[in-house]
């Protein structure tokens, strides 16, 4: 599992060195999105990780730079500062941040007012103190990655507002011999400054 997650993470750094490189081609429209943003998972799943009885806040901000455009899709590079990571276990809450620095989010149609978008993010949560289950062995840095997608409306030229889901896994990759892991179905709003 910490390989699989370990490559993802290598193939899209490698795809997102163009960016860097200064080899993006964009159109007129904006390229710069500044979005601030909140979510919230009713329960946790356990389609990677095995903790079950949790629920997820998150709230911040993110960005993202329109990179590559074509007649019908955009991709842009994006990353998240989320400093309400709030990850709600049965007796209490226990509070974190999360920095996800490599993100891409995928539009479509983006000539319409209303249209779809794909996304993901990768990278870490710190918590006050060992998630999803403080036991020994736990760690309170994991790695997070979230993929999901939803709609995007624009408001005028220069704003949009998101309504999204996210599929969110949080672990630490097995670099400790206790890795539960937690999965969470994230559904969030998020409001855009486009410029």
């Amino acid at each position: 599992m910490a390989r699989g997650i370990l490559q993802f993470g290598l193939t899209l750094a490698i795809l997102a060195a163009p960016a860097a490189a200064g080899i993006c081609f964009t159109d007129a429209g904006p390229r710069h999105d500044f979005q601030f943003m909140a979510g919230y998972s009713p329960a946790s799943s356990t389609l990677i990780g095995t903790t079950t009885d949790r629920r997820f806040l998150l709230a911040g901000f993110s960005y993202s730079y329109r990179c590559w455009v074509w007649p019908h899709v955009s991709i842009a590079y994006s990353g998240e500062l989320l400093p309400a990571a709030v990850l709600f276990e049965p007796t209490h809450a226990v509070y974190g941040f999360g920095v996800t620095p490599l993100g891409f989010t995928a539009e479509f149609a983006r000539g319409h007012r209303v249209y779809p978008f794909l996304e993901t993010n990768e990278g870490i949560v710190a918590s006050s103190e060992p998630i999803p289950i403080n036991i020994t062995g736990a760690t309170g840095l994991n790695f997070l990655i979230d993929m999901g997608g939803g709609v995007r409306i624009r408001r005028g030229e220069r704003h949009a507002i998101s309504l999204g889901y996210k599929f969110l896994h949080i672990s630490n990759g097995f670099t400790s011999a206790v890795n539960p892991g937690v999965d969470n179905n994230v559904f969030y709003a998020g409001f855009s400054i486009l410029r």
